[in-house]
């Protein structure tokens, strides 16, 4: 038997949570190992799970990138549809990678009693009270980056209670997210709604108490049967998956392309070719159920924007119109385009 590939993972990561389904759906070869931070950051110049290695010592980052590798070297079965299900895969990560996480930070942290069980929760990870609450600080740390704050809490709650209703209401009718069929629709919102809110103490007593479906669901795709799997919606959607996505056409995407924009605007007067681009370029602003909300710049956002449009989105905007979720299928006049190298973000040539 040839040598595993090697997952280097935390079950509380969010970007751990997204790629764990797909190894399992491919039924790749692997085993599952704590990051080894010194192996990881001589290898990709940063400390960042999830890795991959494979059983040539070739090492992958950033999910996004781990996915497209993994789907091109084991196309059956495939997680990432073509046409217009393709698209709205890469719709449901940016918004479950990038907007999603304002959310989740926000069950995670905001409540005295998950913070203590996750102090404790990482302290048993890394086997040391010291390096827990360090990881603790550090990940809190990122709130204000996020959009957190004591005003904008009640706009990020109703979100929240929005969208798993909706999600749970589709979920009595279909199997998974597009369809009877796993796609990286599921696996993107795997990465917060099992590691952070299905894990977490307070929510994931909610969800067993509001949100059952949601539950049956996250374990349907923690533990993939391919064999047992239907068909994709292949374009033909039911009301349902337009509700939720009218709900992320209309609180995510105003503020994504807001970003987008303010990142724009930063690059066309500051960026240089070939350079890495700055993890974050200042602040953004606009509303997230009538309520002001401004959170950090993320030129990551823009690079993965960039490759939502790169689908075929002529009939994509069409059909995509009621929801609200097409004006982030629009190029900008100015495009400060970006491409990744050797694990990082470049200003592209």
């Amino acid at each position: 038997m040839s040598n595993p590939w090697v997952f280097m993972g935390v079950d509380r990561s969010h970007f751990s949570a997204k790629l764990r389904p797909v190894l399992r759906y491919k039924k790749i070869y692997h085993v599952e190992y704590p990051p080894d931070q010194q192996r990881i950051a001589d290898r990709t110049g940063t400390g960042f799970v999830p890795v991959l290695f494979s059983p040539e010592d070739e090492v992958f980052q950033d999910t996004t990138d781990i996915i497209d590798a993994l789907e091109e070297r084991f196309p059956d079965p495939k997680v990432i549809p073509a046409g217009l299900d393709g698209l709205v895969c890469r719709l449901f990560e940016l918004y479950a990678d990038e907007f999603f996480p304002t959310v989740s930070m926000r069950t995670r942290w905001a409540y005295e009693e998950n913070e203590q069980e996750l102090r404790r929760a990482f302290s048993a990870f890394t086997g040391n009270l010291d390096l827990g609450n360090a990881f603790a600080n550090l990940m809190s740390s990122y709130l204000p980056m996020l959009g957190f704050t004591e005003e904008t809490i009640p706009a990020i709650d109703a979100h929240t209670n929005e969208i798993l209703e909706a999600l749970d209401k589709h979920l009595t009718e279909h199997s998974f997210v597009l369809g009877e069929r796993l796609s990286l629709a599921d696996c993107a919102l795997m990465g917060p709604l099992y590691a952070h809110l299905y894990l977490d103490r307070v929510t994931r007593k909610d969800l067993y108490d509001k949100y059952i479906n949601v539950c049956m669901w996250i374990e349907r795709c923690n533990r993939p049967v391919p064999e047992n799997m239907g068909d994709w919606f292949n374009g033909s959607y039911p009301d349902s998956l337009n509700t939720i996505l009218g709900i992320i056409g209309r609180d995510a995407a105003p503020l994504l392309l807001a970003m987008d924009e303010s990142y724009q605007t930063w690059a066309t007067a500051n960026a240089v070719s070939g350079e890495e681009a700055p993890r974050g370029t200042g602040t953004y602003s606009g509303t997230l159920q009538n309520i002001p909300f401004s959170a950090g710049v993320r030129p990551y956002v823009s690079w993965k924007l960039q490759r939502l449009r790169e689908f075929d989105t002529s009939c994509a905007s069409q059909a995509l119109s009621d929801t609200g979720c097409e004006i982030l299928l629009s190029r900008p006049e100015q495009t400060c385009e970006l491409e990744k190298v050797n694990f990082k973000l470049l200003f592209k040539a």
